[in-house]
């Protein structure tokens, strides 16, 4: 073999490797590609498209933007209440537990240092602050803690506590029986989770995890319940002697 064909074929091998590389490239690009079908999004339910609104109080002055305006419990069963005569909470006469859904007409923001037997789900901090208000029907003012106040800094809980709509308004589409049990803080036969909560409270507990299949326990003041999901409905409703929630 001249030398002209041996450098000849130095040269084509590796054109040739070159070639075969860029062919496989190209057809691998150019492969139909099975894409995997996507899994469609769960249509939101009327109940998740309501959002209730916040107000994002961070201190005394915002709070006070409450004063004269209506508010409802969220936090049903969660936060202890006391009556408020001579500009003062009287922590030794708790007067109970706000159920869900309770309006309360808010008359005025205060700070007040809490007794150290005081229990609270809200910090004692150096002070805490208290939405002073009056009840549909009844004339006595009574104070709930919504905040506290730690130095030069505070922290207000009002968004978690409190809707700042009529949730009759906001849940319009539910029907009238389930606002009658709500209103007597009951539960019912067909009712969801979110419809149950708002009737027997926050303080709950369940050894399940998958929301609305499931038995959960709640906590309503001094009543305790038992209530058996099963799509979002509940399908058995027992109340029981003693508490499970914690």
């Amino acid at each position: 073999m001249k030398t002209w064909q041996k450098f000849a074929l130095l040269i084509l091998i590796p054109a040739v490797i070159l070639a075969i590389g860029i062919w496989r490239i190209h057809v691998a690009r150019n492969r139909p590609v099975a894409v995997p079908p996507q899994a469609q999004e769960r249509p939101l339910t009327q109940d998740e498209m309501v959002q209730p609104r916040k107000l994002f109080i961070d201190d005394l002055a915002s709070a006070r933007a409450l004063v004269g305006k209506p508010v409802w419990i969220q936090a049903g069963y969660e936060m202890d209440y006391y009556p408020y005569t001579g500009h003062h909470v009287d922590f030794a006469h708790p007067a109970g537990l706000l159920p869900g859904a309770q309006r309360l007409d808010v008359v005025d923001v205060i700070t007040q240092k809490a007794p150290a037997s005081v229990v609270s789900r809200i910090p004692r901090g150096d002070k805490q602050a208290f939405v002073v208000f009056t009840m549909p029907g009844g004339s006595g003012q009574y104070a709930t803690a919504v905040g506290y106040i730690e130095g030069t800094d505070s922290t207000y809980y009002c968004d978690n506590i409190f809707y700042y709509d009529d949730p009759r308004q906001m849940y319009n589409f539910w029907p009238a029986a389930v606002w009658q049990a709500i209103d007597q803080h009951r539960p019912i036969t067909g009712m969801n989770e979110l419809q149950t909560a708002m009737a027997l409270g926050v303080i709950q507990q369940s050894d399940s995890s998958d929301y609305g299949n499931r038995t959960v326990y709640y906590d309503a003041g001094p009543a305790h319940w038992a209530v058996t999901f099963e799509n979002d409905k509940a399908t058995q409703v027992q109340q029981e002697a003693s508490s499970h929630a914690g």
